[in-house]
């Protein structure tokens, strides 16, 4: 019976509906055939989010890199390259420090001190040399704004640093060689516990001072019109009063560019122009703290 039904094709494939087996022998009912479960297809099925629309990638190489005028980076650089830009940038600024030092260090020579008196009539020459130095600083200063490829391109960009760098340090010898050692040292303790603070404060505060870049430039300006003012008005504590807020203000200003903790940043191919803004924050930081101490 068993043998004879699992034979049968047509019993196997369900084509006798009313099949009753051979005649004397018990009714079996016929198996259905099996039915295996169909693979369906598996889809990524994600929860819909309305404000997603694209899937960016996770890897920041694969962003592209847009930049704006001024060289600001929009999108997150990486970290290991930003701070070899700020070790770069921070050691060009050492370099230029130490050699402003060195300048101001033999303004306490007598002879030297002599010769850097500020007197056209005994030293016609020095005139001319005074004056070729102004302009050589605003000629490089004009050019890392207005030719900023130029800038970049080494060794093009140290040339130009340190020419200005001597340029400035040139006259900050003069500057010192008019005042008393004892205020040109107390003015760089001051100038260095100060820049040390500010820098502190401007890489730990969450306060953004990027933002500060037109006030700064309209407030420079001020200070340079009305330099001469106090020949006239007896403000002169207070030019030189502002003059050290101000600096101060721009030396936070450039550091938060450099650091790159807030939206706007230097672009990491200009680490002479960004040393160079910081070179001449703290000149000018101590040019005002060396006046307001020697004010009288």
């Amino acid at each position: 019976m068993d043998a004879y039904n699992q034979n049968n094709p047509q019993y196997q494939t369900g084509g006798y509906a009313n099949y009753q087996g051979p005649p004397g022998e018990p009714m079996v009912s016929p198996q259905p055939y099996p039915q295996y479960a169909q693979p369906q297809p598996q889809y990524n099925q994600q929860p819909y989010n309305p404000q997603s629309t694209y899937d960016y990638p996770q890897n920041n190489q694969e962003m592209p890199n847009y930049k704006d005028e001024y060289g600001a980076g929009h999108d997150e650089i990486n970290f290991n390259v930003r701070q070899g830009f700020i070790v770069k940038t921070y050691g060009i600024l050492l370099s230029q420090l130490a050699l402003s030092t060195i300048f101001i260090s033999l303004t306490f020579i007598d002879k030297v001190r002599d010769l850097l008196v500020f007197d056209t009539a005994a030293h016609p020459l020095f005139l001319v040399f005074f004056i070729v130095f102004m302009i050589v600083t605003i000629v490089v200063f004009v050019m890392f704004i207005c030719c900023r490829e130029t800038a970049r391109k080494v060794p093009t960009n140290y040339i130009l640093l340190f020419s200005y760098t001597i340029c400035m340090s040139f006259f900050l010898a003069i500057v010192c060689a008019e005042s008393k050692p004892k205020y040109v040292i107390g003015a760089l303790f001051l100038t260095c516990g100060a820049t040390v603070g500010l820098t502190i404060y401007a890489a730990r505060t969450k306060t953004d001072f990027t933002y500060l870049g037109g006030f700064l430039f309209a407030c420079v300006l001020i200070l340079i019109i009305s330099a001469g003012l106090w020949f006239w008005i007896d403000y002169y504590a207070f030019y030189c009063a502002f003059g050290v807020l101000i600096y101060s203000l721009y030396l936070i200003y450039d550091t938060q560019l450099i650091l790159g903790k807030f939206g706007l940043e230097y672009n990491i191919d200009d680490y002479c122009w960004a040393a160079l803004n910081l070179y001449i924050d703290i000149v000018y930081l101590f040019i005002k703290i060396l006046e307001l101490l020697n004010k009288n």
